[in-house]
């Protein structure tokens, strides 16, 4: 099992940007807060690669790394 380790600061920043984006768009995003505390969170279902922060903190909702990306 793969295991992607955020800061606290990390985790609290896409904590942060995920009800955010709640506020804006609902129900969608609630997803994204029981992801975020999986062990899988920020690991790209295809290749198994981390994703960067900066794109999860850009969507947290990503599951696909740029490089598997079609």
């Amino acid at each position: 099992m793969h295991y992607h380790y955020f800061t606290l600061e990390q985790r609290d920043a896409l904590s942060r940007q995920i009800q955010q984006m709640t506020a804006q768009d609902g129900k969608r995003w609630l997803s994204a807060v029981d992801q975020l505390h999986s062990s899988e969170y920020g690991v790209c279902e295809m290749c198994g690669a981390d994703i960067p922060f900066v794109q999860l903190l850009s969507n947290p909702l990503k599951r696909i790394c740029e490089r598997c990306r079609p």
